[in-house]
């Protein structure tokens, strides 16, 4: 084994041991936390593509998904492409229409149509979020409106290598279930897929802003496999 390799591997399984062990705090991201505390060792990880985590939801809490990527630009690069809202289509897969519609300071209205895709259903969702912004480090939303009943979710930003780089921690929840009768009837018949449609969502959703933060170069160089 080759001593990249080696390395590599050490650092996932600290990581994944940290996680392991601190599964019992609450109200904190046990990644985000490692992330302050031993960034070398995450960016270790970042450099083989991106990482994602999974809540062990219970009682009925909302399952969430983090995902963590490398943004090879500056924090406030990252941050004011995160909350261009009004250029998200085009950039962003699945989304025809975003659009802020008011702001009181930091906090802002912004109204999305997305087209949510599974198995041979296909289903619009319609709603409204409560942005909150602290720039240049973090953003968090709560649905106000709309056919989804919870969606709820932050971007949380970490500048690395003396600026010149950053981690985002993209977490989301949204529940699909309330998108109609036969969403709801497939999901009940193989929950799994809750899971599955939720972890997809969220790296091609991370990944689309890594390509438009880094710019078109980025774009080919990932799809050519380069």
């Amino acid at each position: 084994m080759k001593k990249a390799e080696v390395i590599w591997l050490a650092a996932a399984a600290v990581l994944f041991s940290v996680a392991a062990t601190a599964r019992a705090q609450s109200n904190s991201s046990i990644v985000e936390q490692f992330a302050v505390t031993s960034p070398s060792i995450l960016q270790s990880l970042l450099q083989k593509g991106q990482l994602i985590f999974i809540d062990n939801a219970e009682h009925g809490e909302p399952q969430f998904v983090t995902v963590i990527t490398l943004f090879n630009a500056p924090i406030n690069k990252v941050f004011s492409t995160i909350v261009d809202y009004d250029h998200y289509v085009g950039h962003i897969p699945q989304t025809t229409e975003v659009k802020v519609t008011k702001k009181q300071g930091n906090t802002w209205f912004v109204k999305y149509k997305i087209l949510f895709k599974f198995s041979i259903i296909a289903e619009h969702a319609n709603y409204t979020l409560k942005q909150v912004l602290d720039p240049p480090s973090s953003v968090t939303w709560t649905r106000v409106s709309g056919n989804l009943d919870k969606v709820e979710g932050s971007w949380k930003l970490i500048s690395i290598d003396n600026g010149a780089r950053t981690i985002g921690f993209y977490r989301a929840y949204a529940d699909i279930s309330s998108l109609g009768f036969l969403v709801k009837y497939m999901l009940e018949q193989q929950p799994v897929l809750n899971t599955a449609i939720s972890m997809s969502s969220a790296m091609v959703y991370a990944k689309a802003m890594e390509q438009w933060v880094e710019g078109p170069n980025k774009k080919q160089a990932s799809e050519t496999g380069h």
